[in-house]
């Protein structure tokens, strides 16, 4: 049975003549010590030709050559918290800057009826819309992105409308000061946008 379990070649006597190892087969059907003894054999068999092998951590070697080939980038110690805690204080600008000119353009709103209160209002609806989509971009800074173009395209408007009512004489440069905090808005809105993780398409199909 040794040499069976080990695939060699049984030497000569050890079965009777005309015979082969079916002889064994037959005899370990009816002796339980043989088959006790072979199945002893097997265990120790297996355990002395499957040998656990020990992988070696390659993960430093594989980040290295990764970062030689300029596919990752170096991590910088430091960079990312600096980084979240200014985005975060961006985000508490924003809301505070939306909250305040809500509360300026509220009361335009529901102030007094009348051709040029009409006008009012308009501005004030306008900047109240601007305000919720400030407010938004503050609390969802992921979608701020979509709204950058908008406050981005009211900026320049401004300042273009601004420039040529200063040229022409028609309002002072201090009365247009005011479109400055459109300016910051714009600003903060842009760094939310740039900061901003776009989400892969599903493929659905």
């Amino acid at each position: 049975m040794s040499a069976l379990l080990d695939h060699e070649a049984l030497p000569d006597g050890v079965l009777p003549a005309g015979t082969g190892p079916e002889v064994i087969d037959d005899h370990l059907v009816g002796c339980a010590a043989c088959r006790a003894w072979r199945d002893a054999a097997q265990r120790v068999t297996r355990v002395v030709r499957v040998q656990p092998v020990e992988v070696p951590d390659l993960t430093a070697t594989i980040l290295a050559a990764v970062r030689a080939d300029g596919s990752l980038a170096a991590p910088t110690a430091g960079r990312e918290p600096v980084k979240g805690r200014l985005r975060v204080a961006v985000r508490w600008a924003l809301g505070l800057l939306a909250v305040v000119q809500l509360m300026l353009a509220v009361p335009d709103l529901l102030g007094a009826a009348g051709h040029e209160a009409h006008a009012g209002r308009e501005v004030a609806a306008f900047d109240i819309a601007l305000a919720v989509g400030l407010l938004l971009s503050a609390f969802y800074p992921e979608h701020a992105r979509f709204f950058a173009p908008v406050i981005v395209t009211l900026v320049f408007c401004f300042a273009s409308i601004s420039a040529l009512d200063v040229l022409q004489g028609a309002v002072t440069p201090g009365r247009v000061a005011v479109h400055v905090l459109a300016l910051f808005q714009a600003g903060m809105v842009w760094l939310l946008a740039r900061g901003a993780r776009v989400q892969p398409a599903t493929v659905v199909g």
